[in-house]
C-alpha cells in the first residue's frame, strides 16, 4: 500500500509550488500591489503612474521567503538604491491576512527570471 501512495504524494508535493505560485500572482494584483512595482519577466505592469516603479524581476534570488514577509511587514531593512548609507524598509506593511502573505512571499521568492 505504501508503495501505490508514494507516487501520489510526490506529485502532490510537486503541484504545491505551482499553486502557491498562481495564488501570489493573483494576490499581487488584488493587493494593489501593482500601484508602484511591475514585474516585467511576468508581464505584470504597474496600474499607475508614478515617479519611481520598482521592477520585482529577478528578486527571486537575492532574498528567501521569511525575508520577504518580514520585508512586507516593515520589520526587514534593506540598503537604499538612492541614498548611499542609508536603510530602508518597504512603503506599507502588508494589510492582508498572513495566508496572503505566505502566498505573495513564496511567489516573489519564485521570481528568479
Amino acid at each position: 500500500m505504501f508503495r501505490s501512495i508514494l507516487p501520489a504524494l510526490a506529485l502532490a508535493a510537486l503541484a504545491l509550488p505551482a499553486t502557491a505560485q498562481a495564488g501570489g500572482k493573483e494576490l499581487f494584483g488584488e493587493q494593489k500591489c501593482t500601484k508602484c512595482h511591475t514585474v516585467k519577466s511576468e508581464g505584470i505592469a504597474a496600474t499607475e503612474e508614478k515617479e519611481k516603479i520598482v521592477d520585482l524581476s529577478g528578486t527571486g534570488k537575492d532574498h528567501d521567503v521569511a525575508w520577504f514577509k518580514s520585508w512586507l511587514m516593515k520589520e526587514a531593512e534593506m540598503d537604499s538604491k538612492v541614498k548611499k548609507g542609508e536603510k530602508v524598509k518597504h512603503k506599507q506593511k502588508f494589510k492582508g491576512s498572513p495566508a496572503d502573505l505566505d502566498a505573495i512571499a513564496a511567489w516573489l521568492k519564485t521570481l528568479t527570471k
